[in-house]
């Protein structure tokens, strides 16, 4: 069950290891489940 307005750094969720928002808790999606990194993370742009 999904309780909306706690934030994921006080549910103790995952910590963002690497990329823009490092040391921060992931959140979640709407379905509850963790959000994932993109799939084109370390690519460099063309």
């Amino acid at each position: 069950m999904r309780i909306f307005g706690i934030s994921p750094r006080y549910t103790h969720g995952p910590v963002v290891k690497t990329g823009p928002t490092a040391g921060m808790n992931r959140s979640r999606n709407l379905n509850g489940q963790w959000h994932a990194k993109r799939s084109d993370t370390g690519i460099k742009r063309k």
